[in-house]
């Protein structure tokens, strides 16, 4: 992350301040040239564009995408990094424990911001935080709901469709224990109802880890039974796990004893 910072001239100064005014702190290069077209040709506003970015007072996001760092406190990035993960792939939703960090659910700092998308993506670096893009089925890609996030509006997983993305594409045994954590702890918070109706769309082994899970906190699970009792098969909590539960026909890792 480059963190060197010089000292504005005026002519940068005043365009910087022309570029909020108009575009606010996201601004394309196009942005940059229209503002500054009649006075400069193309190749010298790149020039411009570019030194700012060297000197760290706009931040890429993508390619032709910038983001201007705070005046106030230099080095800090001004764009909300929710926000940012919308610019890098439109066709995505925060999940996992930033969706729960989002609804007051997951109170740890997150280096990595990970999202849902329909495509497959790179890991991208952005001022310091890594943005994950995890792919699934478009028969996946729901249970998201628009939110304000400052002066954006940005797609985020609802807590029920977090959990469930994390019993999906993110399993093992930290996010297992971690879904079993806020199933106890917010129980009055989250709305099951819905929790049910999202978990219809995902596979038995999800819905499997989801009913036993639900058992293990004394929670109503008879939706969830009524989706699996007549499928036959087995599902794994983990590769490694080893212990049997005939209810839910499921191997679960021995990190979680038996149900109590």
């Amino acid at each position: 992350m480059n963190t060197k910072r010089t000292i504005l001239s005026e002519k940068e100064l005043n365009l910087i301040e022309d570029i909020i005014a108009k575009y606010s702190v996201i601004v394309t290069f196009e942005q940059i040239y229209s503002i500054l077209k009649k006075k400069m040709s193309r190749q010298s506003v790149r020039n411009l564009t570019n030194k700012l970015a060297r000197n760290g007072w706009l931040v890429r996001i993508k390619k032709g995408i910038y983001s201007i760092a705070s005046l106030e406190a230099r080095g800090f990035l001004a764009t909300p990094s929710f926000k940012i993960a919308q610019i890098l792939v439109k066709d995505s939703y925060i999940s996992f424990e930033a969706a729960l960090q989002y609804h007051g659910m997951f109170d740890q700092m997150l280096k990595t911001i990970a999202s849902i998308s329909l495509k497959r993506y790179q890991i991208k670096e952005v001022h310091g935080t890594n943005y994950k893009f995890i792919r699934a089925k478009k028969g996946l890609f729901f249970g998201w709901e628009e939110k304000r996030v400052e002066n954006y509006f940005v797609k985020v997983a609802t807590p029920e469709k977090a959990i469930l993305d994390m019993l999906s594409f993110k399993r093992n045994v930290y996010t297992v224990d971690l879904v079993l954590e806020k199933l106890r702890e917010y129980k009055h918070q989250l709305e099951f109802a819905r929790l049910n109706k999202f978990s219809r769309k995902h596979s038995k082994a999800v819905q499997r880890i989801l009913g036993f899970l639900l058992d293990k906190v004394s929670l109503d699970s008879d939706y969830i039974y009524n989706l699996t009792k007549k499928d036959r098969g087995c599902s794994y909590m983990t590769k490694d796990s080893k212990k049997f539960d005939a209810k839910w026909r499921l191997y679960f890792h021995s990190n979680f004893g038996t149900l109590e």
